[in-house]
């Protein structure tokens, strides 16, 4: 009887037909790891521009709420509102918060703007003081026109009674499917406690 053969490795045609159908399968599946990663930015890339929007909003919205409050009745004007959105689109809200008789305490005077893509915001009574910066690509260009629309709307332009905030924001690289910028656009309408 003879003794068994014993096989050791693989023959050059093995190797050759396994190389060549993973091979197959990669290039089958890299396209759709290709696809995964940019349906995966664009979700990042989305979340980080409406999370600004809406974090935005919700800081200027509060700070609308206390327009006008006047608990010893010194009769401030409540705003101060420029409402075109081709300049450095403001509103400037006081509140005498700590109810001392004056708007000058730290808060008390917030001046919100939206200026070259950026939204900032100044809580101070001293107009010396620097910009806060709350969010970038900020465009209100909802649209997508190249036009920016009014980030405060009020009802009235002698004694509005609710102000319409809208932020747009966009997101910071292009979508790498699209290669269109991703745009959130957030609004709240805000009811003031008094008029101009």
């Amino acid at each position: 009887m003879s003794a068994p053969r014993v096989q050791r490795g693989f023959t050059l045609a093995e190797i050759l037909v396994s190389m060549t159908l993973m091979m197959v399968a990669f290039s089958a599946a890299a396209p759709l790891v290709i696809q995964n990663a940019q349906i995966n930015k664009a979700q990042q890339m989305a979340m980080a521009s409406l999370s600004d929007a809406r974090g935005s909003l919700n800081l200027i919205v509060n700070t609308l709420r206390t327009t006008g409050w006047d608990p010893r009745n010194l009769g401030f004007a409540p705003l101060a509102l420029d409402p075109d959105p081709n300049t450095d689109n403001f509103i400037t809200v006081f509140a005498d918060l700590t109810g001392d008789n004056d708007i000058l305490d730290d808060g008390e005077a917030v001046t919100i703007r939206h200026t070259s893509n950026r939204l900032e915001w100044r809580r101070f009574s001293d107009p010396n003081q620097p910009f806060v910066v709350l969010a970038e690509n900020v465009t209100n260009d909802e649209d997508g026109n190249g036009t920016a629309e009014p980030m405060f709307t009020p009802d009235s332009a002698t004694n509005p009674q609710r102000i319409t905030v809208k932020i747009t924001t966009r997101s910071a690289q292009r979508d790498p499917r699209t290669m269109q910028y991703l745009r959130f656009t957030v609004r709240s309408d805000v009811y003031l406690r008094g008029g101009l």
